[in-house]
Parts: structure tokens; sequence; C-alpha cells
């Protein structure tokens, strides 16, 4: 009645792209007079705590994230800062004028602020930004044409504050997960959903199993296809370097 999956051949994301579209399916049926039931509760169960499984291990790829982040804004900086740097070469006296008075304001909160602590940095660039707002302070940048270098800079250091402030809420929430035993327990509730099916239907036929096999079978020769297609990519790629 089902076609075999061979788990082993789905990576990570596919074994939970698989399942998912099982999952969804079955929540469009009505299973409520059916024995299958518990074994369709119990797949929906295992698939969404996968997915949760998942979404936490990403939240170690924020690292490399925010540092991304962080140079951004260090290079953003600096571009500014050596912007009013050069205007004070400038032969117009209310430009040299307007810049030394921008970098007396950028020493007053950290002249090389872009190599403290990512903390330090934060708080040093919001109390800058903040005496940078004023309208006065606007009008000089205005009057330097420096606006948008200006606004990349504030815009760079809010990229890294609202990537930081989404970290700081997934550890908040953060669970401990044995991953391997997830995604077994979650091939484990997919098998015996199968193998449920398949008793049921010889013991007392119903449309609905019929249902569950055809919609199964479709996403099994679907994902294997696409397993297989890449095996044999990755196989003639080896075969390649080898040669």
């Amino acid at each position: 009645m089902f076609e075999k999956m061979i788990f082993s051949l789905l990576r990570v994301n596919e074994l939970l792209g698989y399942c998912n579209e099982i999952k969804t399916f079955l929540s469009s049926l009505d299973l409520e007079a059916l024995p299958i039931k518990n074994a369709a509760v119990k797949l929906s169960v295992k698939v969404e705590e996968a997915l949760a499984a998942s979404n936490r291990k990403r939240s170690s790829e924020y690292t490399e994230w925010l540092k991304e982040k962080d140079r951004n804004r260090d290079n953003s900086f600096l571009a500014f800062r050596g912007l009013m740097e050069a205007f004070t070469y400038r032969k117009e006296e209310d430009l040299v004028v307007a810049a030394k008075k921008i970098i007396l304001i950028i020493k007053g909160h950290g002249w090389t602020l872009q190599s403290g602590g990512k903390k330090v940095q934060s708080a040093k660039m919001a109390s800058l930004i903040k005496e940078m707002s004023s309208e006065e302070n606007q009008a000089l940048l205005t009057l330097l044409t420096a606006n948008v270098w200006y606004q990349n800079m504030v815009e760079d250091n809010a990229a890294y504050d609202a990537l930081l402030e989404e970290k700081s809420n997934i550890n908040k929430n953060q669970t401990v997960y044995d991953m391997s035993t997830i995604y077994k327990d979650l091939q484990t509730a997919c098998e015996e959903l199968f193998e449920g099916v398949e008793v049921l239907n010889r013991i007392s036929p119903d449309a609905t199993y019929t249902q569950i096999a055809t919609f199964s079978n479709d996403c099994t020769q679907r994902y294997l296809a696409a397993a297989r297609t890449r095996k044999t990519k990755n196989s003639i790629v080896d075969e390649t370097e080898v040669e």
C-alpha cells in the first residue's frame, strides 16, 4: 500500500519537509472516528518538535551574522568619521567649521568607538546618534551634504541592534535538544503511521486510508527522486575530481 521511503537518503531539511507535508495533509482529513488518529497526532507532535529543534539550531548562526552586521556598522562609522575629517581640508570656511563641530561631537562619544566591546560600542553609538539627531546638528549634516553617509551609519547600527535583540529573544526560550534522537523519533512516527494504516486497512478498509497512502506515496516519489538526482550528481562530480 505504501512505497518504501529510504530515509537515509534524505537530508534533515528534506526529512522535515516530507513529514511536514504528510502532517499537513492529515490535518485536512476527518480522522476523529478512525483508529489511526493517535498515530497521526503523534506524527504531528514529532514534526513540531523537530521544527522547533531545527529553528533552535539556527540560533548558533547568529554569531556569524552579528559579526557581519558589526563589520558593516564599523565601516559606516569610519566612513562618516573620515568624511568629516576630509571636510576640514576644504577651502570653504563654513564647511570647515561645520565639520569640526561634528568631529568634536564624535570625539565626545568615542573617536575610536568601533574598536571597543560590542555592548560599549552600541551604547556609544546610541548616545552619538541621539546628540546628532538635534535640529542644529542635522542642519550641519545638510550643509555638508553628509546626510546619506550619516544615515548609513544609523541604519547599520540599528540593523546590528535588531539582530542582537532577535538572538536574545531566542536564547530566552532556549531548549537543549538531542538532535539525533529528535530526527530518529520523527522517522519512527512516520513509519508507525504507514504501518498502522496498512494494518487497519486490511482489517477494516476505508477510503481515508487510501487517501493517506496515495498522498504519502506521491511525497515519497518526489523526495526520493530529488535525493537520488542529487546523489547521482555528487557521484559524477567525485568521479571527475578523481580523474
